[in-house]
């Protein structure tokens, strides 16, 4: 399974991790599984589809 970041997201989770905010890092990490499990489910969706 491959996320795709942007430019930004990837500079949020950089600052997260440099400056010790647990609780950044948190959110970001429950938002990239969010995204990533939708991709999960929009790919069993359409293998389904067919």
């Amino acid at each position: 399974m491959i996320l795709n970041l942007t430019e930004q997201e990837l500079m949020q989770m950089k600052s997260a991790v440099l400056d010790a905010d647990g609780e950044e890092a948190l959110r970001l990490l429950k938002e990239f599984i969010k995204r990533l499990q939708q991709q999960k489910q929009a790919g069993m969706k359409s293998h389904l589809d067919g």
